[in-house]
């Protein structure tokens, strides 16, 4: 039962997370660098992704590592062997796909506070109210065109590893061999 709910909570929050990536890389960023997309409403989706991050950066790991202990016991079997190899893969993905994700918003975050801390940015993220307390201090914070461009490096690397973090998926769940 609780392998089962390791499963259900693992995936549920896997493809929220990927599916909330992607959906930042195909729609809102495009329409912020062309500028039909306000600045308020693509902080708040790079923020609300990066708040996804942060939460599934909790489950995933937790779930993976309790199923990784149930069905990778000898070690031997993630380490020796082909659907070991994909589990190790999934997980290094995942670190990397979170760690752009966190150097992306923080670049964009950055841009309207260059003064801003790792401690303070980790509390807060990027929310709008970011960009109200830059307007009143600098008389102006940068167009969504300059956001949508510091950020877009690192949302498009962060959607091809969701992509391929998706395929890894698919590949174990379709029954890469032991």
């Amino acid at each position: 039962m609780l392998l089962t709910a390791a499963f259900v909570f693992h995936v549920v929050s896997g493809a929220l997370w990927t599916g909330a990536t992607l959906y930042v890389v195909y729609a809102t960023l495009p329409r912020a660098t062309d500028g039909t997309l306000g600045r308020e409403a693509f902080v708040d989706a790079t923020h609300r992704l990066l708040m996804i991050t942060r939460w599934t950066g909790i489950v995933l790991p937790a779930t993976g590592a309790y199923m990784i202990w149930v069905l990778y016991r000898p070690m031997t079997l993630l380490t020796a062997t082909p659907r070991g190899w994909f589990v190790l893969a999934m997980l290094s993905l995942w670190g990397v796909m979170n760690g752009v994700i966190e150097l992306g918003v923080l670049q964009m975050r950055r841009e309207v506070d260059p003064e801003i801390g790792w401690g303070e940015y980790m509390a807060e993220g990027f929310p709008i109210q970011a960009l109200d307390s830059s307007d009143a201090a600098t008389g102006g914070s940068p167009s969504v065109g300059r956001l949508a461009a510091v950020g877009r490096p690192y949302l498009l690397a962060s959607g091809g590893l969701a992509v391929l973090l998706l395929v890894d998926a698919a590949l174990l769940a379709g029954g890469v061999p032991i």
